[in-house]
């Protein structure tokens, strides 16, 4: 199973969003890393047939003999094989959660009996099932993030595309979240976008980073975080030279080590002192080297 963009953009006027995107998903999870505007929502929604595409392809192979052919010409057959979590988080709030998640497998035609079945089960593993009579206008934002991710995963989708998932949750819930969709992605393709870096650390395959519309870079966490070993400086720093130093240095973290303020820099062109970081570096330092302004 593939699926295969060839050269997708989108344009908004003289703005591109979205600048010949070209890559080549296979199943396992991949998360996407970029800050706002970097056109991550843009490629899930032109994968999601929810905004027209400027040019460029997007091929669905399904193992078929033929080869991949276009989400546009294969129309309700992707649509079958894709589940979807939007950002926006956009409810039919008189409704309670389980008579929404029934409609929503109403509409994708899923058997009654499979419906219950999966209803039942996916209520339990984000935590929902004792609020299932609970009218949705009357939920937290957190208990809304759960309920849309319920809906994209009924019938058992073969492409999966998540927008910010655990949005909302407190730690534990992210946690019961995060490992839900490391459980269910066995043969599947999922797209992880969010701000949180620690959930696409912890249970993505690939990551994708995106700037202003490209893909600037694509790896293992462990390949990522290898590319910054040289790149990553710790340093003692007066409390009154703090601000020098983050006027002139990407600085990921400000801390306390044996009485002193330390500072952590990322970059290219780092302080001739402090230390080098070897063994504990992040995908966060991954993120400040190559997406942070």
């Amino acid at each position: 199973m593939k699926l295969e963009l060839k050269n997708l953009t989108k344009k908004y006027g003289n703005f591109t969003a979205l600048n010949n995107m070209t890559i080549t998903f296979e199943p396992g999870i991949y998360g996407i890393l970029g800050a706002n505007g970097a056109g991550k929502s843009t490629m899930m929604n032109l994968l999601t047939d929810n905004i027209d595409r400027t040019k460029g392809e997007i091929l669905f192979d399904d193992n078929s003999a033929n080869g991949g052919v276009d989400i546009l010409k294969l129309g309700k057959d992707f649509r079958k094989a894709l589940g979807y979590m939007p950002q926006q988080q956009g409810f039919y709030e008189h409704m309670t959660a389980q008579t929404f998640l029934y409609y929503m497998a109403e509409l994708k035609v899923i058997p009654k009996k499979q419906a219950k079945s999966e209803i039942e089960k996916l209520l339990a593993v984000t935590n929902l099932s004792e609020v299932r009579h609970k009218k949705l206008g009357g939920f937290s934002g957190g208990m809304k993030q759960r309920a849309l991710l319920c809906q994209a995963l009924l019938g058992d989708p073969k492409v999966v595309i998540l927008d910010e998932p655990t949005a909302g949750l407190d730690p534990k819930e992210r946690i019961r979240i995060r490992n839900f969709i490391s459980s269910m992605s066995r043969g599947k393709i999922i797209l992880l976008a969010t701000h949180i870096v620690s959930d696409i650390e912890s249970i993505s395959d690939r990551i994708m980073m995106m700037k202003k519309g490209k893909l600037i870079g694509i790896g293992t966490p462990n390949e990522l975080v290898e590319s910054v070993a040289d790149k990553v400086k710790e340093l003692p720093c007066a409390p009154e030279d703090l601000d020098k130093i983050q006027a002139q240095y990407k600085v990921g973290n400000v801390f306390q080590r044996r009485g002193e303020t330390w500072v952590r820099v990322i970059g290219d062109d780092l302080p001739a002192d402090g230390q080098y970081v070897k063994d504990h570096l992040s995908l966060e330092d991954v993120y400040l080297y190559y997406l942070g302004e």
